[in-house]
């Protein structure tokens, strides 16, 4: 582990808190996850928390666990954030200059603070960006201005907020587990980054990631992020309806949810509960059915609200905890007008048993090891070139040249290519 770099990757949900360990070598050409754990929490309910105490000593847990698998200690983490405050909003953004100038990287900076000063509310956060549909001098689309020259300057700027007290609150519960948050990263996004590939990204397609007490939805477009929501629906809810309507102990109804995946194929069998009662699995059914429902509407609506309705190639597709009940993803399926799969996170070193409810730690992992990879190679690249110069002023031979350490055989050409050596 000597020089490499260790990230600890946080995800706070409604039924469980989620850590992952992950080590980057020190040339950037491993990445690996050195152990998951996961623990019950307590204190949040419906993506609320309510006991900032029961929480913060459910967190405390996981380090705890963490640490003693690792015998590393965790001081820091990247925090995964969802919740039911995701806004989306985009809107066409323009510069105009006196005169012609060569499109800068600061240009590009001043469309996305402009949208976000016309879009962003008070009490909220930006947590991811796009831009897209670039022209300059209204002419034709563009994939990268920088550099270009033009008078004008115009791009459809996408922003995703979250809401600020949130994002403080939870903070506050992982301050108290003696933890210091090192950045936030948001939950659909790192699902995303974990599930797709690049040319379901750029078809069109709707991540849907079906949590405990959240739906995500993320879509994509010609490789672009275009619209986020988020609604509080997840598998707890199913769990509440059978145990409000069948009057059962919760207990109850979640070994109900346990069970039924295994009972696929049965049409006739009664579920025992509180001693002599039995409920049917059609019964069952109907309540299951009947929630999905409202499921399927929500993701209608949101695909009609991004405009991109007709436009997703790729369709839905489904991950998150609550998709391994096939009575859902066949009920989204069988509603929904498109082609409907499940997706799992990538399959990374370390970690064997891949799960759907993986997607977002796994995703935020990915993304903060990206970053670093990029310090890595900007940071080779500005050595390399003081060595050249180095070289070139005392004219040092080839064959010493020729003894030093060839670093350049470890690295890869591009981020995509790095990140596809560990998909």
């Amino acid at each position: 582990m000597e020089d490499s770099i260790i990230k600890f990757i946080l995800d706070v949900g409604n039924s469980k808190i989620k850590m992952l360990a992950g080590e980057l070598s020190n040339y950037g050409e491993k990445l690996r996850v050195l152990k998951y754990v996961e623990v019950p929490s307590r204190g949040i309910r419906k993506n609320v928390i309510e006991n900032q105490i029961y929480l913060s000593e459910s967190i405390a847990d996981a380090v705890r666990e963490m640490e003693a698998a690792t015998g590393l200690e965790v001081k820091k983490v990247i925090l995964g954030i969802g919740g039911t405050n995701i806004y989306s909003r985009t809107k066409n953004i323009r510069l105009s200059f006196d005169e012609e100038k060569v499109i800068t990287n600061s240009h590009i900076t001043e469309l996305f603070l402009t949208a976000e000063k016309e879009l962003k509310q008070k009490s909220e956060q930006v947590l991811e960006s796009e831009m897209y549909n670039i022209r300059i001098n209204n002419s034709g689309i563009v994939k990268n201005p920088v550099g270009l020259t033009g008078r004008e300057l115009q791009a459809d700027v996408h922003l995703i907020f979250v809401n600020e007290t949130e994002v403080e609150e939870l903070t506050e519960a992982v301050n108290r587990a003696k933890l210091e948050v090192d950045s936030i990263v948001l939950n659909p996004y790192a699902s995303a980054k974990a599930t797709l590939m690049e040319e379901d990204k750029t078809m069109g397609v709707a991540l849907i990631d079906i949590g405990e007490g959240t739906t995500d939805i993320i879509i994509y477009k010609n490789n672009k992020l275009i619209y986020a929501k988020s609604l509080p629906l997840g598998g707890m809810h199913y769990v509440s309806d059978l145990e409000y309507i069948f009057s059962i102990p919760k207990s109850d109804a979640q070994e109900i949810i346990r069970q039924i995946g295994e009972l696929k194929d049965k049409q006739d069998f009664n579920f025992p509960v509180n001693g002599n009662k039995y409920i049917s699995i059609g019964n069952i059914r109907k309540v299951i059915d009947a929630r999905t429902g409202d499921l399927v509407t929500f993701i209608k609506k949101t695909i009609e609200e991004s405009g991109f309705t007709g436009y997703l190639g790729k369709g839905i597709y489904l991950t998150g905890g609550a998709t391994k009940m096939d009575e859902i993803f066949e009920g989204v399926k069988s509603n929904l007008g498109y082609s409907v799969k499940r997706v799992l996170p990538v399959q990374l070193a370390g970690l064997e048993d891949v799960k759907p409810e993986m997607s977002a730690v796994v995703g935020i992992l990915l993304e903060v090891m990206e970053k670093e990879y990029n310090k890595m190679e900007k940071e080779r690249k500005k050595k390399e070139e003081q060595e050249n110069l180095l070289k070139e002023s005392i004219k040092i031979n080839e064959e010493k040249a020729e003894e030093k350490p060839k670093v350049k055989k470890e690295r890869f050409k591009s981020v995509k290519e790095w990140l596809s050596n560990f998909i």
